[in-house]
């Protein structure tokens, strides 16, 4: 399974890949990690039975389209805006990556890296757990999307996403 590629982390989520940084395990682990918890497991494999087989892939029925494809819908006083799937798993990885690239792991353990000619920013100092809150929000508002039309999908298992303070 291939739905990001290192070509979507561009902007504010833009990421450093050489050879000290590679992202595609990155990619493998979380890619899974939070669809399972997006969709439940059922849902999940139906989704990924869908998906094109080129990369980066992308899902081929209306039903798992609507959940991956951004959207704003209004309903009644509120308005639930998704950035789509990809984007939520954008930030989701960029989170892990970003959190794990400030730490260096040592034979006596982990260390914040240190450098001659500059001190790495503290995890709070830049859109880290921005980046992560704002995967929350897409993976809620896709959730309620899924119970808002359950008959579309009964196989659906979701499970709880939480924001984080960073602290």
């Amino acid at each position: 399974m291939a739905i990001l590629d290192i070509d979507d982390f561009i902007g504010e989520y833009t990421i450093t890949e050489d050879c000290f940084n590679d992202s595609s395990p990155y990619i493998e682990k979380y890619e899974e990690q939070y669809l399972v918890d997006l969709l439940g497991g059922e849902l999940y494999g139906l989704f990924i039975s869908d998906l094109t087989p080129a990369t980066p892939q992308a899902p081929q029925t209306a039903r798992f389209i609507n959940l991956f494809d951004p959207f704003i819908i209004d309903d009644g006083n509120c308005v639930y805006r998704s950035e789509g799937i990809r984007q939520m798993l954008v930030e989701f990885v960029y989170f892990h990556i970003s959190r794990d690239n400030a730490i260096v792991k040592t034979t006596t353990g982990a260390a914040f890296m240190e450098n001659e000619n500059s001190t790495p920013a503290p995890l709070g100092a830049y859109n880290v757990v921005e980046a992560y809150n704002e995967g929350v929000q897409n993976a809620l508002t896709i959730q309620w999307y899924i119970q808002d039309n359950s008959s579309t999908y009964p196989e659906e298992n979701i499970q709880n996403f939480r924001y984080t303070s960073g602290i």
